[in-house]
C-alpha cells in the first residue's frame, strides 16, 4: 500500500528512524488507519504503458538517428553533433 506520510499523524510524533517509522506504519496498517494515496480510476496501468511507450519511442529515434548518421558518414557527408 502506498500511503501519504502527511496524512498519517502518528509518523510526525516521536523520534525518527527507519525501524521506528516501520513499526509505526505496521501499527497503522494493522488498525486500518493508513490513508492510501489515490491513483485514479485506472490505477497505474496507463502510466506504466505511457512510460514504456516513451522509452520505446526514444530508443527507436536514437537507433534511426544513428543509422542515418552512419549512412551520411559512409557517403563522406559531415554530420557531427546531435542533429542531422
Amino acid at each position: 500500500m502506498v500511503c501519504d506520510p502527511r496524512k498519517n499523524a502518528l509518523l510526525k510524533q516521536g523520534s525518527k528512524s527507519d525501524r521506528i517509522d516501520a513499526r509505526k506504519l505496521a501499527e497503522l496498517l494493522r488498525t486500518h488507519q493508513l490513508k492510501p494515496v489515490y491513483h485514479g480510476e485506472h490505477g497505474l496501468r496507463t502510466l506504466k504503458e505511457l512510460g514504456g511507450s516513451y522509452l520505446t519511442i526514444t530508443q527507436d529515434v536514437t537507433r534511426v538517428m544513428n543509422r542515418i548518421k552512419a549512412l551520411y558518414r559512409s557517403w563522406a557527408i559531415p554530420c557531427s553533433g546531435t542533429t542531422v
